[in-house]
């Protein structure tokens, strides 16, 4: 098996195990998890990383979401895990994969899906 196709397996099966994490074990009423990217088009470079957004129900502060996520993400999916620089991304790394998680509201995830910029699907 090719490098690049065992590089796409490791980022489809971490996916679907962070998708699978934010609906059951996030602690919020998460609604909605799509990814985009170049890693989604396979149009990427090895160097890419896996750009994730969700969204939740509710009127909770993005910090103390991210803040409660991080913490979470390191103890059950065991992934390094922090806030980006800008505050507004969870930079999450593991062995070889990297995912920028960004929390958006209802309408911004909604806009993103109706563009086509992101996909809903596996």
């Amino acid at each position: 098996m090719s490098i690049r196709r065992e590089e796409e397996q490791r980022y489809s099966a971490f996916y679907k195990n962070l998708k699978n994490f934010l609906y059951t074990n996030s602690g919020y009423n998460v609604r909605g998890v799509a990814r985009w990217g170049s890693r989604t088009t396979g149009e990427h470079k090895d160097k890419s990383d896996l750009d994730v957004i969700f969204w939740i129900f509710g009127n909770s502060s993005k910090q103390k979401v991210y803040t409660e996520v991080i913490d979470k993400l390191k103890t059950i999916l065991k992934v390094n895990a922090d806030k980006g620089s800008s505050m507004n991304v969870i930079k999450i790394w593991k062995e070889e994969i990297k995912c920028d998680l960004r929390l958006l509201t209802e309408t911004e995830y909604r806009t993103q899906i109706n563009t086509r910029r992101y996909s809903e699907s596996l």
